[in-house]
C-alpha cells in the first residue's frame, strides 16, 4: 500500500491522523503522516487493517471505544 492509498483510505473512513493512529495503535498522527508522505513505508499489518476497515465500515465505526481496537469491533452501544 502506498502512502497516497493510505491517505485516501483514511479520508474515506473519515478519520483524522490522530484517530487513525489510535485505531492502529501507533504513537501519534505524526507516524501516520510519515507513512502518507512516503517518508516511511506503510507496515503490512496496517495495510491489512485498512482493507478490513474499508470492507466492513459498520463493524468498527463506533468511536466510543477508539482507544482499544478490539472493543471497537464489538461495541456494546449499538
Amino acid at each position: 500500500m502506498t502512502g497516497e492509498e493510505l491517505r485516501q483510505a483514511r479520508i474515506a473512513l473519515a478519520l483524522t491522523l490522530d484517530e487513525f493512529a489510535r485505531l492502529v495503535r501507533v504513537s501519534s498522527g505524526r507516524t501516520v503522516r510519515k507513512w502518507e508522505d512516503g517518508e516511511r513505508e506503510v507496515p503490512g499489518p496496517v495495510a491489512v487493517l485498512v482493507e478490513l476497515f474499508l470492507s466492513s465500515p459498520d463493524a468498527w465505526r463506533c468511536r466510543c471505544r477508539m482507544s482499544d481496537m478490539a472493543d471497537a469491533f464489538r461495541c456494546k452501544c449499538r
